[in-house]
């Protein structure tokens, strides 16, 4: 048998569906024809029966509405026939009326339940691709035991920048969470330069204070061949788009390192939000003194980008964000104060912590931007052989 909340939803779903919306309408119906009908000449309301299979086409969709449509025909004409209005002169121009409103309402039903499923079906294909590009991490790493969590925005329905990926570099564990500028297909592609060139940089071990040069590069030499592919296709339309992605793109990043021991965490800020470093019921950032320059836009600064050293103490835990988490508001337009309430929960699990979050969050605001959030928690286990 099906279970109670089984039985809730499929009760909710069918007050909700077609069903439920002609039933009201013709309820409706009914309601204005009787008063129609009993109210003598005085009163007429028949020109409310319109109204229904417009207000219908907002919520439901053409079959429904069609239902409507042919219910409230005969009834408009009974009321019609009640105010001595169906005669050669008004009879023709009201009916025509009433069918005119109809097929409008149908047609509108039409294109509003077709704008859903491409809009719900563009949904799937996005929720799909950044499930593909962002794996959830494995749930330890060396000394780390890890959680991973991506939250879309509410308010959007583009696809998000925001990217996270770990590696294994000599033994010590690497992880990056990263925004892209911008929303949209073309952010997606940014995405997938930067994971891929970070996954390449842990393959030939590339050093920590090297890597944003290294993943600068690995983009920019990714959007110059999509240039070029483009121009030696011979369309001109893609190619200005790739010179402006080009000199406008770039990525917020922080990347950190972790000790084989996970006794200290190294790490180098790219103009992102500092990472939160929970320890013993408090939560502190670990801001960068000398944060570099976005990944895309590395080119502009010459100095040697500088390595943060911090020490993790069994049962700590980092958190990594992008700002989406920090910008969002409530109503009264105040910040979400994530350093605040974060501290309490420092001594959850790492997955415990990111549900912990999204709760508190859910309360606080409603999201415009997309999130990730990475947790990494140095065991208090020893590791297994």
């Amino acid at each position: 048998m099906p279970s109670v909340d089984a039985q809730r939803r499929d009760s909710e779903d069918l007050w909700r569906g077609p069903g439920a919306v002609v039933a009201l309408a013709i309820a409706i119906l009914l309601l204005v024809l009787a008063a129609d009908v009993l109210g003598g000449y005085r009163i007429r309301l028949g020109g409310i029966m319109l109204a229904l299979p417009a207000l219908a086409a907002v919520f439901t969709g053409p079959r429904a509405v069609a239902v409507i449509a042919v219910a409230m025909m005969p009834a408009y004409v009974v009321t019609l026939a009640e105010n001595h209005r169906l005669t050669l002169a008004d009879a023709p121009v009201a009916i025509a009326t009433a069918v005119v409103i109809s097929a409008a309402a149908v047609g509108a039903a039409a294109v509003r339940e077709r704008r859903a499923r491409q809009l719900a079906q563009s949904r799937r294909v996005t929720a799909q691709t950044q499930a593909t590009l962002l794996r959830p991490l494995p749930p330890r790493l060396g000394p780390m035991e890890i959680s991973s969590t991506y939250l879309a925005s509410d308010a959007e329905s583009t696809i998000g920048g925001d990217l996270y990926a770990c590696a294994m570099v000599d033994g010590r564990p690497r992880v990056i969470v990263g925004d892209v500028q911008g929303k949209g297909l073309s952010t997606l592609e940014m995405v997938l330069f930067v994971l891929n060139a970070f996954r390449r940089a842990a393959w030939q071990r590339v050093a920590l204070p090297d890597l944003p040069g290294f993943l600068d590069d690995a983009v920019r030499r990714e959007l110059q061949l999509a240039r070029d592919m483009a121009h030696e296709s011979g369309d001109i339309t893609q190619e200005p788009e790739m010179g402006r992605r080009m000199r406008e793109s770039f990525v917020t990043a922080v990347v950190v390192e972790v000790a084989e021991d996970g006794g200290e965490v190294r790490l180098v800020n790219c103009g992102h939000p500092a990472p939160l470093l929970l320890h013993d019921g408090t939560a502190r950032e670990l801001p960068s003194p000398e944060p570099a320059l976005p990944l895309g836009l590395l080119g502009l600064d010459t100095d040697p980008v500088h390595v943060e050293s911090h020490r993790m103490e069994p049962g700590d835990t980092l958190l990594l964000f992008t700002d989406g988490l920090v910008e969002a508001r409530d109503e009264a337009g105040d910040f979400y104060p994530l350093t605040e309430r974060v501290g309490p929960w420092a001594g959850h699990a790492p997955e415990a912590l990111l549900d912990a979050i999204q709760t508190d969050l859910r309360h606080h605001a409603v999201l415009d931007d997309d999130i990730a959030m990475v947790t990494l928690r140095r065991s208090t286990a020893p590791q297994a052989g």
